[in-house]
């Protein structure tokens, strides 16, 4: 796609270039702390990961329903509690997880006012995979918001939006690295009908240690990510506001000078939180020549533009075919795929639409799961398999999806189903594999 070729472009041009410029030396180059999202929610508690803690193997793993029940009920200072009960009634298929899991089954059974009644017919289902809508309803939750008397289930995203809540709205089935970004993200919101984020609540009940809820506090600048239905995923600051890279630029060095800064102010902060999902090792700050310092990206150095007055803001996209905004790559696309599970127990995982693409290019399910296609996009797509039936028709065809509409399909036979959009056939495929 023509957003993907930008910037591979720009680091080829800046690798041939290179043999002609002198880089800013490493040992120049300004220290940046710099911090992700996974190290900030493990330093606080919050994410405990498993056994070696949190990895980065823990961390490219999918994200199960017991796993959001411990975490909403450690962000409502309950967990200790939950652990503790000797409560004897529990879900039907409560067997499927360790005695200390169990426990917090059995308390959240014994607890229907907290919300987690179970999926039906006695059972929890606690290693099915979870969504974006379903894990920001749980931090909606645990800032006090209320489902149906706040907000309705249909509308989480665009009401966790409303509250400063938007990181992995685009994420469709998560993993543990989501969960990551989105908690810390909730941490630093307002609690509803409060003076104080969540994470001065969770100081309040000695949750979380009040030192290192300062470490938190102290990251002045988180980088973000942002989303547009026509070009994607892109880098924004804390305030939403769009970054861009400059083709014209070498490696970690920048030849925008003079009125060309006047235009496209540099994006220089000294401490930055990042997303989980990206890699810390893709950031550093480099010194200009006009002394300034400056954050680059893949080496690609960073600004704003004049002319972007608010959060959403992407004018710069394009200008003279030289600047143009940053999209984000997963931090270890690699170790993601070979950590991921063997197949999900999830009996329904969620596959989002967006920026013309499918939120999972390689998903992994059981025989009778239900996967359910949602368009984010203004335009419309749809999903259709590459197989064919006895009748000569595609095993799968949704119709054409318009935007906020949905479609779920159950694939009972294994094998591997590779799909694509109608309309985009060329850039817009994806497999799914039926153990």
């Amino acid at each position: 796609m023509k957003k993907q070729s930008k910037t591979a472009a720009w680091l080829l041009c800046g690798a041939m270039l290179l043999s002609g410029a002198v880089p800013v030396a490493a040992a120049d180059a300004p220290t940046l702390a710099l911090k992700t999202t996974a190290q900030a929610a493990a330093d606080l508690g919050v994410l405990q990961g498993e056994g070696s803690g949190v990895t980065d193997a823990y961390l490219a793993k999918s994200t199960t329903r017991l796993q959001t029940a411990i975490m909403y009920l450690r962000l409502k200072g309950q967990e200790q509690a939950a652990l503790a009960f000797k409560g004897s009634d529990n879900f039907s298929d409560a067997n499927a997880v360790n005695a200390s899991n169990q426990a917090i089954l059995a308390y959240l059974k014994a607890n229907p006012q907290l919300g987690w009644t179970g999926t039906g017919n006695g059972k929890f289902e606690p290693l099915a995979q979870i969504t974006a809508q379903q894990y920001y309803k749980v931090l909606l939750e645990a800032l006090g918001y209320k489902q149906d008397a706040d907000f309705q289930y249909e509308n989480v995203i665009t009401y966790a939006k409303s509250v400063g809540l938007n990181q992995i709205a685009g994420a469709g089935a998560l993993r543990n690295s989501n969960i990551a970004t989105a908690t810390v993200e909730a941490l630093k919101a307002q609690v509803k009908g409060g003076k104080g984020t969540l994470l001065d609540d969770l100081v309040d009940q000695k949750v979380i240690a009040k030192d290192k809820a300062a470490a938190l506090q102290g990251t002045s600048t988180s980088l973000k990510i942002g989303y547009d239905a026509a070009l994607g995923a892109y880098l924004t600051d804390d305030a939403g506001k769009t970054l861009y890279m400059y083709t014209k630029d070498m490696t970690d060095m920048s030849v925008c000078v003079d009125k060309c800064v006047a235009n496209w102010p540099l994006y220089s902060p000294d401490s930055l939180l990042i997303p989980a999902e990206l890699s810390a090792a893709d950031f550093k700050t480099i010194s200009r020549d006009d002394g300034k310092k400056q954050l680059t990206y893949k080496g690609m150095p960073l600004y704003y533009f004049v002319k972007d007055t608010k959060a959403g803001d992407i004018s710069g996209q394009g200008v003279n075919n030289v600047w143009y905004i940053v999209h984000p790559e997963p931090a270890s696309p690699a170790a993601l795929a070979a950590t991921e599970p063997a197949a999900s127990a999830a009996q329904e995982v969620q596959i989002n639409i967006s920026g013309f693409a499918f939120s999972e290019k390689e998903l992994t399910v059981n025989a009778g799961t239900k996967i359910t296609f949602t368009n984010m996009d203004k335009v419309k797509h749809n999903a259709v398999s590459d197989l064919l039936g006895a009748d000569g028709k595609p095993v799968f065809e949704t119709k054409l999806l318009a935007q906020g509409e949905s479609e779920s399909i159950v694939l009972t036979q294994p094998g591997e189903y590779t799909y694509y959009c109608q309309p985009h056939k060329a850039a817009m495929k994806a497999k799914i594999i039926v153990k």
